[in-house]
Order: C-alpha cells, then sequence, then structure tokens
C-alpha cells in the first residue's frame, strides 16, 4: 500500500525538514495510470471478496473462518488502497479540500492498517493450507470444538500482527509544508529518532515477512501434495485388490433391498452377483478417477497460490535489498525519492490488489463447495435467470476437487 499519492514512499528513513521544492511538483501522468489501474482492481477485488463475505457469513452447511477471515484481508486491502491512492487521486485532481484534508489527515492510520493487513495475509495462506494437511491426516475439522480452535486461531493472528505494527504510529506523521500549494502540502514523513529506535526491529520484521512467510508456504503446500500422493497410492492399491472388490459388493449387496428377493434359481443369482460385481469394479474405477483428480487440483491449486504470493512479493523483496544495502540510488539530488523507485512501489501495492482481487476466481476454479456457493448467490441466480432456483451440488461437478 505504499507509497500514497503525494507521500514519500514508507521505507523512507528520514525526511529532511527544510523546504523541499520537488515535494510540491505534481504527479507523473505515469504513476497515475498506476494508481488508475490499481484503483480499478481495488474496485473488483471490494466487490468479489464482497461477495465471498456475503456467502462465509450466511448459513451454509460448513464453516470456512479461515477462508472468510482472508476475504476480509483482501476486502480491507482493497479499500485501504482506494483511500489511500483513488480518493486522494480524485481530490487533487477535482481540487476537493475537504476529501484530500480527510484522506491525508487519516493517511497513517491507513498506513498502519494496511501493514497489518498485509502481515496477515501469508499467515493465515499458512494456517489454511494446515487446515487441509490435517483433513488429509484423518482429522476431525468439523466438529464444534475444531471451528473454536480456528477463531482462536484467528484472533490470535490478527492480534499480533496488530501488536507488531503499533509502532508506525510512532514512526510517522503528516507533514504539512505551507510554502506549497494547497493539494501538495501534505505528505507522510517519518521521526528519524524513532525510525533509528525501530530499525533493528523493521529490518528483521521485514526479513521474516518476506522470506519465512513464503519458504513456510511452500513447504506446507508442497507436503499436501506429497500425502495426497501418498493416499492416493494406497487407495489404488485397496481398489484393485480382490478383497476391496468383494468389500465393496458385499456392501453394496447387503445394503440392496433386492436381498429379500433373491431365489435359489441359479440363472438369476448368477445374473445378480455379475451385477454387484461389476459395479463394484465400476465404483473402484470410479474412486480412483477421483483421487487423481485430487492429486491434479491439488497441485494446479498450489502453483497458484505459490506463484501469486511468489510474484506480489518479488518486487517488494528486490526493493527491501536495495533500501537496506543501496539506499543511495533511490536518492536524487535534492533529497527525494526518484521517479523509478516510487513507480515501483506503486507496481508492488497493485501486484498485493491483484492477489487480493483474483482470489474469488481461484475459488471458482479449484473449489467445488465454494463455486456452488457462488453459483447460488442471489446476484448469480438473477444473472441466471432460472428464477432463484439453486444448483445441486452433486449435479455441478461429478467429481471432488480440492479446497484453495
Amino acid at each position: 500500500m505504499d507509497p500514497p499519492l503525494g507521500t514519500s514512499p514508507i521505507f523512507n528513513l528520514s525526511i529532511n525538514d527544510t523546504f523541499n521544492a520537488s515535494a510540491c511538483e505534481d504527479v507523473s501522468e505515469l504513476r497515475i495510470a498506476f494508481i488508475s489501474i490499481g484503483s480499478c482492481l481495488s474496485i473488483l477485488g471490494c466487490a468479489s471478496n464482497g461477495i465471498l463475505l456475503f456467502m462465509f457469513l450466511s448459513k451454509t452447511e460448513k464453516s470456512y473462518p479461515f477462508q472468510t477471515f482472508l476475504a476480509f484481508l483482501d476486502f480491507m486491502l482493497c479499500a485501504l488502497y482506494i483511500h489511500s491512492f483513488g480518493l486522494l487521486s480524485i481530490s487533487v485532481e477535482y481540487k476537493i479540500p475537504f476529501l484530500y484534508d480527510f484522506v491525508m489527515d487519516t493517511n497513517v492510520m491507513s498506513l498502519v492498517m494496511s501493514r497489518v493487513v498485509q502481515l496477515s495475509i501469508p499467515y493465515t495462506l499458512i494456517a489454511n493450507s494446515l487446515e487441509k494437511l490435517t483433513m488429509i491426516l484423518g482429522y476431525d475439522c468439523e466438529s464444534r470444538f475444531s471451528l473454536y480452535v480456528r477463531i482462536g486461531i484467528i484472533m490470535t493472528l490478527f492480534g499480533t500482527m496488530t501488536a507488531l505494527r503499533l509502532n508506525c504510529f510512532k514512526m510517522f506523521f503528516i507533514h504539512v509544508e505551507p510554502l506549497c500549494e494547497y493539494f501538495h502540502r501534505k505528505w507522510l514523513s517519518s521521526d528519524a529518532e524513532e525510525v533509528i529506535r525501530w530499525k533493528d526491529f523493521e529490518h528483521n520484521l521485514t526479513f521474516v515477512h518476506t522470506i519465512f512467510s513464503f519458504l513456510l508456504l511452500l513447504f506446507c503446500n508442497i507436503y499436501v501434495v506429497y500425502k495426497l500422493r501418498t493416499q492416493h497410492r494406497r487407495t489404488r492399491r485397496q481398489s484393485t485388490s480382490p478383497a476391496q472388490l468383494f468389500s465393496v459388493y458385499f456392501r453394496n449387496f447387503l445394503g440392496s433391498k433386492s436381498i429379500t428377493v433373491l431365489t435359489p434359481v441359479g440363472n438369476s443369482t448368477t445374473q445378480t452377483l455379475e451385477n454387484r460385481s461389476s459395479s463394484a469394479r465400476n465404483q473402484a474405477a470410479l474412486e480412483i478417477r477421483e483421487q487423481q483428480f485430487k492429486i491434479k487440483c491439488a497441485t494446479e491449486t498450489t502453483a497458484v497460490i505459490i506463484s501469486a504470493y511468489l510474484v506480489c512479493n518479488l518486487c517488494n523483496f528486490v526493493l527491501y535489498i536495495i533500501e537496506n544495502f543501496k539506499s543511495e540510488i533511490i536518492l536524487d539530488g535534492n533529497g527525494g525519492f526518484k521517479p523509478w523507485y516510487v513507480i515501483s512501489c506503486d507496481v508492488g501495492s497493485n501486484m498485493f490488489v491483484f492477489s487480493s482481487a483474483v482470489r474469488i476466481f481461484i475459488y471458482y476454479k479449484y473449489n467445488r463447495e465454494i463455486k456452488v456457493l457462488i453459483k447460488n448467490t442471489p446476484l448469480m441466480r438473477y444473472a441466471r435467470g432460472d428464477g432463484g432456483k439453486k444448483i445441486d451440488d452433486d449435479n455441478l461437478l461429478k467429481m471432488e476437487r480440492v479446497d484453495v
């Protein structure tokens, strides 16, 4: 979410208190273009994540605590982008004083909130991956106790991330330069003493957030795929063994009403047994195909999650290295930031917004249960024009897909 329009990027360690005329200059057309693209993505993200929140908070047969919290974080990320970039751009372009003052006076608050959100998203994804792992290992994730545990994890996660970012209230403030034109006289600045005091903490936190969270998410998803493959091999061996086929056949045979009409007549009994055996073989083959489809979807899901997280963090990671080891190349002669650095910050912000805005499409493609919920929302039912008829889960997909 950094830097807001007309402000210095958040990674600056100090700012010159003397008047700098370059700080009053208009925003370049290239940066306005990036902000416009980001604002459009943010509007899409707010709408899509609003739909997800509506679905998850409605009465459903299954609870989705981590997906609900992730949708909330994505919604907040997009809304904060609109607040920090879109509204400020509108206030400057159309000369709206009260809107400009409102956005700039709340800029520190939006900065802190955006940092909390960005810090919480990867660890929510990690918690969601661990939940899928516990399901694969056979633990009950649908009990009320399990729901309370997941809610407790979410509250602990959000509380911890908030506590880690409260220092930003001491580090940053809104600088007012009366010599500048009205709509360029405020920008986000930092307290040099506080920045030095929190320098090591910020460096360590940024390093852990950038590197550790990605590696942990990568490990979790690779292990999930590995466990699915192991489960698939076990299921395939059981499904193709004669004992398993007989077990499936015998369960179907005993569970059918046809047992009451069996007679000692050889032909009819033989025919019934052949039909049962054929049904058992078909069911075993279907089970194998379903397991193979699970592995395919799990692999694709892992690739999507990891790729999206890598792309949205790559730019920020490179900037983090430059800021800490080559900070002189991002500053111009007047003490301000070079245009390429500011644009790079905007690119990193847009990547985060993009990954949050498209998550609903990932759910729709890879998650059968959430796909059913999306198709059964009032908006989708109205768009289909089916008179409010809900889609049956069994009729939507014939094979089970893996949750994202």
